[in-house]
């Protein structure tokens, strides 16, 4: 198999325009063969952005393996190149006919090389599993997650894979979807509660005054999170480190929809989704986090629900998907709460290299 590795940010626009179709099909066909629909087919902009998009704070990398010039096998690595230096978010994905023939081990060792030879010595990687297969035939033996809660078919592919190439199950996530839906007549982009909170609901960039908020969340969503302690450091934001990943959303054509909530004038919770215009009716998830001395008191709910409120009064989207870890029982039992139902489970891995 030849194997090309590419950097995000070396191709030539022609070089990027020569890849991006052929790509897209691959991780369309990709996404077929794990059992999920559409909504979670790539997209053209989001595949460009891979490629293309290089800052100071993050960049991609990706390996494609070719058999006589027919792409059978793709791997990428998501790298962190402002704090978590050692740390690479990795995946990879066969053509469905040719696994079990020894490709995926020949890339995923070439691209294990290349980040221990840049100092990327942990890894973390994920595998999605449709809620309909996770669900079949309870007497199945599983494999549970070194969290303490949730475990994955043994038998599936995936999970065969992983194991045997020394990845550890660190963690299961529940993939989870709503469906938005209006509560009132008119739209509000800011509402104060009973006991003395303040919800700001907005679309795009984050006011100025409200960024440092927010960068403060993201730091602290980095480690507060059930489990992400775990796999990497806590992270530093600040608001150049917002704005990029404004700009990142931006250039793949995303658009964030956000509810923060205030106490006293400080921020103590915030939601965010991201749709795109490549496919107006969904949202996804993106992060969640009540500051532990503000939990309680239904916030994560309220946070949730007005941001749907705004999805529904200002944008075209029907449904939202969201992740969470599965002993993070609190933001589930907010997710029931907000709507949510379960479509699929994901793992997370964890290895060292030595």
């Amino acid at each position: 198999m030849e194997i090309t590795h590419i950097r995000s940010g070396t191709l030539t626009d022609s070089d990027v325009d020569g890849l991006l179709g052929e790509i897209v099909d691959f991780d369309r066909r990709i996404n077929r063969a794990l059992g999920f629909g559409e909504d979670f087919d790539p997209l053209p902009g989001s595949v460009r952005g891979k490629l293309v998009r290089c800052d100071e704070f993050t960049s991609h990398e990706i390996w494609l393996g070719r058999v006589d010039g027919r792409l059978v096998a793709k791997a990428g690595a998501y790298l962190s190149l402002f704090d978590n230096t050692d740390v690479a978010d990795v995946y990879i994905g066969i053509l469905p006919e040719l696994r079990r023939s020894g490709l995926g081990t020949e890339l995923l060792t070439v691209m294990e090389r290349q980040l221990a030879e840049t100092g990327r010595t942990r890894l973390t990687a994920w595998a999605e599993i449709p809620a309909a297969d996770f669900d079949a035939d309870p007497r199945r033996p599983r494999i549970a997650a070194a969290a303490g809660t949730g475990s994955l078919p043994a038998e599936r592919a995936e999970v065969v894979f992983a194991q045997g190439h020394d990845y550890r199950l660190q963690q299961v996530e529940r993939c989870s979807a709503a469906v938005v839906q209006c509560s009132s007549g008119g739209g509000v982009d800011s509402f104060r509660t009973e006991d003395g909170y303040v919800i700001r609901t907005w679309a795009g960039p984050v006011p100025e005054e409200h960024i440092e908020a927010i960068a403060l969340l993201h730091q602290r969503m980095s480690t507060d999170a059930p489990g992400a302690a775990d796999l990497h450091d806590e992270e530093t934001w600040d608001t150049a480190r917002v704005r990029a990943l404004e700009a990142d959303r931006e250039y793949t054509g995303g658009r964030t929809y956000t509810a923060l909530a205030l106490f006293d004038g400080e921020g103590v919770g915030f939601t965010e989704v991201v749709s795109y215009t490549q496919r107006p009716h969904v949202a996804y998830q993106g992060a969640t986090l009540v500051l532990s001395e503000h939990r309680g008191h239904g916030l994560g709910a309220r946070l949730k629900i007005a941001n749907h409120e705004a999805l529904c009064q200002s944008s075209p989207v029907e449904r939202v998907y969201t992740w969470n870890a599965a002993e993070n029982s609190w933001m589930l039992a907010i997710n029931d709460q907000a709507g949510f139902e379960t479509v699929g489970w994901v793992g997370l891995w964890k290895k060292i290299l030595a």
